[in-house]
């Protein structure tokens, strides 16, 4: 069921309470009228008065402006004609309050004017013979300003509810974004590194196959358990999306599988110097994760893009006293060929600057290099 068809029942019981209203105020009306209308040409026209006040408001939901316009023309030619104060004249009030609810303050002030006016009009000339004073006069000029006032916040309290509403619909459009681009990052940064690996320890295990037929079944064996956990890892990724239930998934790669994705960017040909310093520090998931795709995606970038010239990629990590610091820099011939805003660049620098991280790549004088800070203290 939609939000549409869920209104639908609530609208029909509010036009049902006002036809409500307008018949109790019209049927109320009818005994009194006959009292104090005029005699003569015009009094065809007085009965016919508490119709135009009252019959209009059975539609001041969605016509509003209209409805109150037709209400106030029927009581200022009911001034007109002379004829006294209806029961029914105190339908220019809700009136009043559904313009003021629906209309800003350049169009329900003068609504309000227009019925201060016809109520002072009305009543002033006849104070003594509706035994009224002064302050009664005031009294009812006042009821009018509280209506025109109940109104006018009951507008600004649905304006403020409406703009809430957009902007949880925004925060929800923004969130689900933020997502659709996280998995995007995943799948390429699992997808992307697998890929590669694969393709160069096929290449290798093609080379060797005659030569060294252990070297290339071994390579095979690589290429089997990359792809494997490559599955693996994609398999955990889709059911993050089909399901919120955490059983089965598989935890997000971090700092302790870093030597094992060393091993397997050797086994594919890449020369890795490895080397850690500093005093490691029990790091969040989500800091550890971004530590390991950043190494992992620029040994990808290495292997695609470096050539087969490189003879020494160096992963640094050191660990601070207030930051991990990470240097990724080969030796290739990659320098002035290698583009610093691939896909992979982009997502390494969206994953560091959501941690408050510092991330800078491009070419050196003998490669390509690529330096992350990542501050533990907050993450802590």
């Amino acid at each position: 069921m939609t939000v549409i068809d869920a209104a639908r029942p609530t609208l029909r019981k509010h036009r049902l309470l006002d036809c409500v209203v307008a018949a109790a105020v019209f049927a109320y009306n009818v005994p009194v009228q006959g009292f104090v209308v005029p005699v003569g040409a015009v009094s065809w026209i007085a009965q016919v008065l508490p119709i135009g006040l009252c019959l209009p408001y059975v539609f001041h939901r969605r016509r509003p402006l209209s409805m109150f316009s037709v209400v106030v023309a029927t009581a200022y030619l009911q001034l007109a004609l002379g004829v006294e104060l209806l029961v029914a004249d105190v339908m220019l009030v809700p009136a009043l309050h559904a313009v003021a609810r629906s209309r800003p303050p350049s169009t329900s002030v003068t609504a309000a004017v227009s019925v201060a006016v016809w109520t002072i009009a009305m009543t002033l000339p006849s104070m003594e013979r509706y035994s009224m004073s002064v302050g009664d006069v005031g009294l009812l000029v006042l009821i009018v300003a509280t209506a025109w006032l109940t109104g006018t916040l009951a507008r600004v309290r649905n304006e403020y509810v409406h703009s809430l509403l957009l902007r949880a619909e925004q925060m929800e459009r923004d969130a689900a974004a933020a997502e659709r681009t996280r998995i995007a990052r995943e799948i390429h940064d699992i997808v992307s590194h697998s890929l590669s690996a694969i393709v160069l320890l096929s290449e290798g295990a093609a080379g060797t196959v005659r030569q060294d037929p252990d070297a290339a079944a071994a390579a095979m064996e690589t290429v089997r358990d990359t792809g494997r956990e490559a599955m693996t890892e994609m398999r955990s990724m889709l059911t993050v999306l089909h399901s919120d239930d955490p059983v089965g998934r598989v935890p997000s790669p971090g700092v302790a599988q870093l030597d094992r994705l060393i091993e397997r960017s050797r086994a594919a040909g890449i020369p890795v110097d490895y080397c850690v310093t500093g005093r490691p520090v029990d790091l969040p998931a989500g800091l550890q994760l971004v530590i390991y795709r950043v190494i992992q995606e620029s040994l990808t970038n290495v292997g695609k893009h470096a050539g087969p010239a490189v003879r020494a990629v160096r992963v640094h990590v050191n660990y601070g006293p207030a930051n991990v610091e990470l240097t990724i820099a080969d030796d290739g011939c990659g320098t002035g060929t290698t583009s610093t805003s691939g896909w992979g660049l982009i997502g390494m620098r969206e994953r560091v600057l959501t941690q408050g991280g510092t991330f800078d790549a491009g070419p050196t004088e003998d490669g390509f290099a690529v330096t992350v800070s990542l501050p533990t203290e907050v993450a802590r």
